[in-house]
């Protein structure tokens, strides 16, 4: 750094290691493109979590030089923006996922490791919009910026990240769905794709790219909306007219992010199990332990908690406010309750759900098991549950004889006193009640599935 200092051992230690990953790096760039100007690296040993790109020159500390990953992606983003000169409001997050993807070519995985951890990224299958982290999680991942590693050590500058962190959340679904976009590709046409890269980065857009977010907008709002402007990158470059290997890669890259569970049509969080508490939840609560086991269990099931302020996506331990989200739909939803409830409480959840088990838990002692329930529904809750009161609806059936339901103010006692004559209880169209002798439970037999399971 320009100053008088004693002889290091350093560089005779690890410059045979250094010269094999810059050299490694330095052919996968320069097959595609050379480097217009040379790089200097300056690695610090003073601030080993340093990690800043000025120019030519790159600026790392010593602990992020000996994680894997790192040096090569500092190489690959001076020769990014080399020739990168196109502005537009996911400028940041396209640089991300293109120097990933450029050290991806070279190790054929994203090898990037956490020097506090040892944790490395790797490419597997994420789900919108599992992906959005608060700023805790995010300082938790190995997914996070090299520049942000300094940052994130010094846990009281976290909040400073707030800004950036929604973007960067959203690297690793973007980055899942390109990389699954090229394999699709043949032999020839990765070949192809990757000789066009340059001309990708410094391609024309037509439509012109927006330069600015809408800060007033949901945070879940703002995410889709990066996924739709950077879809857009991807599907307006200039080459989708000269190429058909990049057309057909843009075709993969919107299929991939559909499939990973993004629709660009509505800003919404979707999950396959939805538990909603009325009281506040953290990670000592007995139902957060109950359901964090169960997603831990079962990693293919997106598991979702929430109470009046917070929502966890497990098995993240980590909370997103609520008011990050537009809507919040499930398949499925439990809800918790002591005491009676009307109909329409009920129809009050039939714009986010398709199923709603109320509980009625009165005793706080009492613990409520629900790893049955999410393998076989109503009647596995039943047997898990001996002598638990509940009852599932099914609100699409349910939301049929609205009308008819309103006036009911407990639906507790409606199902208890089975009236035949009320007209409420004939519009349901139960022709029997059967009792499931395993599960303890009654399972109506009718012409509107409105309940189809309760015990009392």
């Amino acid at each position: 750094m320009n100053k008088a200092t004693g002889y290091s051992t350093y560089f005779g230690e690890n410059i045979r290691d250094l010269n094999l990953r810059i050299g490694a790096t330095e052919r996968v760039l320069e097959s595609i493109e050379p480097f217009m100007q040379k790089v200097q690296i300056q690695i610090l040993g003073d601030h080993p979590n340093l990690f800043r790109i000025k120019g030519h020159t790159i600026y790392i500390g010593q602990n992020l030089v000996e994680a894997p990953g790192h040096l090569e992606k500092a190489l690959a983003k001076i020769w990014y923006r080399e020739r990168n000169e196109t502005l537009f409001v996911q400028q940041e997050l396209m640089e991300e996922v293109a120097t990933d993807f450029l050290v991806y070519l070279q190790a054929g995985d994203l090898d990037i490791g956490d020097p506090g951890t040892h944790v490395k990224t790797a490419i597997l299958p994420v789900k919108w919009p599992y992906v959005i982290k608060s700023p805790a999680a995010y300082c938790d991942t190995p997914w996070k910026q090299s520049e942000d590693y300094a940052i994130c050590a010094n846990s009281k500058d976290i909040s400073s990240l707030e800004p950036e962190i929604l973007e960067m959340s959203l690297r690793p679904l973007i980055l899942n769905s390109w990389v699954s976009s090229y394999k699709k590709l043949s032999v020839g046409e990765r070949y192809q794709f990757t000789r066009s890269f340059a001309r990708m980065i410094r391609a024309e857009y037509n439509p012109v790219l927006s330069v600015a977010g809408d800060e007033s907008a949901s945070t879940l709002a703002r995410a889709s909306a990066t996924l739709k402007n950077f879809n857009q990158y991807v599907a307006s470059s200039d080459l989708s007219k000269s190429s058909n290997t990049y057309r057909l890669f843009a075709a993969n890259f919107a299929n991939e992010l559909r499939s990973h569970g993004y629709e660009k049509a509505f800003a919404e969080a979707s999950f396959d199990v939805l538990y909603v508490s009325n009281q506040k939840l953290d990670s000592n609560t007995k139902a957060f332990q109950e359901f964090m086991k169960i997603a831990k269990a079962q990693p293919q099931t997106q598991i979702a908690l929430r109470d009046q302020d917070n929502l966890w996506m497990l098995p993240s331990k980590f909370p997103i406010p609520i008011k990050t989200f537009g809507q919040i739909k499930a398949n499925r939803t439990i809800v918790e309750k002591c005491g009676g409830y009307s109909f329409s409480y009920v129809m009050d959840y039939s714009d986010s759900t398709e199923k709603l088990l109320v509980v009625e838990h009165c005793d706080p002692k009492a613990e409520v098991k629900y790893q049955e329930y999410l393998k076989t529904g109503a009647e596995g809750f039943a047997l898990e549950n001996k002598g638990m009161s509940f009852v599932q609806f099914h609100l699409p059936s349910l939301l049929m004889k609205r009308d008819d339901l309103a006036s009911v103010l407990n639906v507790q006692d409606f199902i208890k006193k089975r009236d035949v004559e009320n007209p409420s209880f004939k519009s349901l169209g139960w022709q029997e009640v059967r009792w499931n002798k395993t599960a303890n439970a009654y399972q109506p037999k009718a012409y509107v599935d409105a309940i189809e399971w309760f015990r009392f």
